[in-house]
C-alpha cells in the first residue's frame, strides 16, 4: 500500500514538523511504502536529531517554488495535493484525502465568531499583513471549496473555527514525546520562568519583556528556536538587553531545554490564540505549573480554563498568574496522557486503515 505525504518545509522545526515527522512514522508503522512531497532539501541528520522518531520515506520528492513568502509556498504545495491515499501536514485545507489543519488560513475572518480576542491577531490588526493574506484566502477558496478531503482538526479550538466555516472535522491532538521531557524535581526555583518556541512575531515574545519589566525579583530565560524573521529577533533582543532578569538562549538542544525544564516552576506562554502549544505540555510533563492566555486550544483544550493551569487577559491578569503559579500545583498525570505519541499513533492508526 502506497501513500502520499504533503509537508510543504523542514527548514525551520516547529509543531507543524513535529506531526509531519508523527504522521511519516506511524504511515511506515503500518507498513506502507511512503512518499514525502516538500518544497525544499530536507537535512535528516537535523531532523533525527531534533525528533529520534524521524524514519527515512520510501522517496522524497522535491518540489521547487521560486517565492520565499511562506503561506504561499504552502499554497503552491497545496494545489500538488489531489492524489490517491495521501495526507496533507501542510495545515490547511487541501484536496489530499486527509488534511491535518494547524490553523484554517483561508477562514481567518471567522475566527471572530468564536474568540473574543480575534483582534490581537497580527494578521487582522496589521493592515499590511491583511493585504499580506487577502490573495491567499481568495486563491485558496477559489481552489478548494469543493474539495472533499477530512478535516483533522490539531485542537477543539481549532475545529469550532472550521464548523463555524460550515466543515465538518474531527480532533486529533498533535504528538507529544512526554517520555522525553518527564522529569521529577524537588529542587525548584518557584521565580524561574520558563518559555520555549519560535521567537517569531506571531509567538508575541514582546509580552515576555512587558512582564520582565514588571517582575525584577523573578528570572525569565526565552529558549527560542530563530524564525525567519530576522528583523523581529533583533527587536527582542535590543528590548531585553538592558533587563537583568531576561535570558534568551537561541536555538537551545535537549540537555539545555530539560536543564531549565528541571530547576523552572512556571512556564508561561506569550501567544494570543495559540492554536495548540506543544511546549505547554512539554511543559506539564516536565512538572511546570503554565500560564496561558484564555484564548486558543492552549486555554480550551490543554488546560481546560484553568482545570490543569492559570489564564490571563492582560499584562496585569499575567503578572498576578506568575505569582499565583510560584506556589501551586496541579496533577497533570491523567491529563497528558491524551497528547502523548502513542494516543496520536493509536488514533491516526484508526484513521488511516480505514482508507486503505
Amino acid at each position: 500500500m502506497e501513500f502520499t505525504l504533503f509537508h510543504h518545509s523542514f527548514e525551520i522545526l516547529g509543531g507543524s514538523e513535529r506531526v509531519a515527522v508523527a504522521v511519516l512514522n506511524v504511515m511506515k508503522s503500518l507498513g506502507y511504502q511512503v512518499t514525502l512531497i516538500t518544497l525544499s532539501e530536507i537535512n535528516k541528520e537535523k531532523i533525527k536529531k531534533w525528533d529520534p522518531r524521524f524514519v527515512d520515506p520510501d522517496k522524497i520528492v522535491i518540489k521547487k517554488f521560486p517565492l520565499k513568502f511562506g503561506i504561499y509556498k504552502a499554497l503552491y504545495l497545496s494545489l500538488m495535493t489531489k492524489k490517491e491515499r495521501s495526507f496533507s501536514t501542510i495545515g490547511d485545507i487541501t484536496w489530499s484525502d486527509y488534511s491535518y489543519i494547524h490553523f484554517p488560513w483561508s477562514l481567518t475572518d471567522n475566527l471572530k465568531y468564536i474568540d473574543n480576542y480575534y483582534k490581537y491577531e497580527s494578521y487582522i490588526g496589521n493592515r499590511k499583513l491583511r493585504m499580506y493574506y487577502l490573495p491567499y484566502k481568495y486563491i485558496h477558496r477559489m481552489f478548494f471549496r469543493k474539495s472533499k478531503t477530512k478535516l483533522l482538526a490539531n485542537s477543539n479550538w481549532t475545529r469550532r473555527i472550521l464548523e463555524i466555516s460550515g466543515y465538518r472535522a474531527e480532533t486529533l491532538y498533535p504528538p507529544v514525546d512526554i517520555s522525553r521531557i518527564k522529569i521529577k524535581s524537588s529542587n525548584r526555583d518557584p521565580k524561574l520562568v520558563v518559555y520555549i518556541g519560535r521567537i517569531s512575531p506571531e509567538k508575541n515574545i514582546e509580552n515576555i519583556i512587558e512582564v520582565a519589566k514588571r517582575m525584577k525579583d523573578y528570572k525569565f530565560v526565552i529558549l527560542g528556536s530563530e524564525g525567519r524573521n530576522k528583523k523581529y529577533i533583533n527587536y527582542i533582543l535590543n528590548n531585553s538587553k538592558n533587563l537583568n532578569n531576561i535570558f534568551i538562549r537561541k536555538n537551545p538542544d535537549d540537555t539545555e531545554i530539560i536543564d531549565y525544564f528541571s530547576k523552572a516552576k512556571i512556564y508561561f506562554h506569550p501567544k494570543i490564540n495559540e492554536h495548540f502549544g506543544i511546549s505547554i505540555v512539554e511543559a506539564m510533563a516536565a512538572g511546570l505549573t503554565p500560564v496561558v492566555h484564555k484564548s486558543g486550544g492552549a486555554w480550551y483544550d490543554i488546560i481546560e480554563e484553568g482545570k490543569y493551569g492559570i489564564g490571563y487577559c492582560d499584562i496585569d491578569s499575567a503578572i498576578d498568574g506568575i505569582k499565583k503559579a510560584s506556589s501551586i500545583e496541579f496533577d497533570y498525570s491523567k491529563k497528558i496522557y491524551q497528547f502523548s505519541f502513542e494516543n496520536f499513533k493509536k488514533n491516526l492508526s484508526s484513521i488511516l486503515e480505514k482508507i486503505s
